[in-house]
């Protein structure tokens, strides 16, 4: 029993470090696609540059603060406290977005508001696509089978109704 226990916290150590780091790497690719839309519409209009510039970095900065709130807290901690985090993240997120939004459209003149909230809107779904993408090519963006570890054989009936 206590080979399991210690087996199962092994694996959710594993994947709390597999899933930080993919956090990671979306957050990485996204600050890239930012700055890849922002230099691009700098050959065509400095104003569109820099809004592109500015809705990206709205849309990485609040991943990057989601990531931080989420995974700042150890995997072995309960899961009240785990999904309490995810929560105040999320909340705290879409906060800051709002704070954000409002602080380029008051400070930033002249604003492409368009251009701004399209390239936000890009960059915020680019991890998404990129899942998305690396499913449709077979690869797994990240190895986590949230069933394994429950306890509740869901996991296993849903092996059985695949096969």
């Amino acid at each position: 029993m206590q080979k399991t226990m210690r087996h199962a916290q092994q694996d959710l150590a594993k994947q709390h470090q597999q899933s930080k780091k993919q956090a990671i790497r979306f957050i990485k690719s996204q600050l890239l696609l930012t700055v890849a839309i922002s230099l691009l519409l700098l050959l065509f209009d400095m104003v569109k540059a820099y809004s592109a510039l500015t809705g990206g970095l709205i849309a990485t900065t609040a991943n990057a603060w989601f990531a931080y709130k989420v995974f700042r807290v150890s995997p072995e901690s309960a899961a009240e406290i785990m999904l309490a985090s995810a929560y105040i993240g999320e909340i705290y997120k879409i906060i800051l977005i709002g704070a954000l939004f409002l602080s380029a459209f008051i400070l930033i003149r002249p604003v492409s508001a368009g251009v701004l909230l399209i390239s936000f809107f890009v960059v915020y779904m680019s991890p998404v696509v990129v899942s998305l993408l690396s499913e449709g090519t077979g690869q797994k963006v990240n190895e986590i089978d949230v069933n394994k570890n429950t306890g509740n054989g869901a996991g296993d009936t849903e092996r059985e109704n695949d096969g």
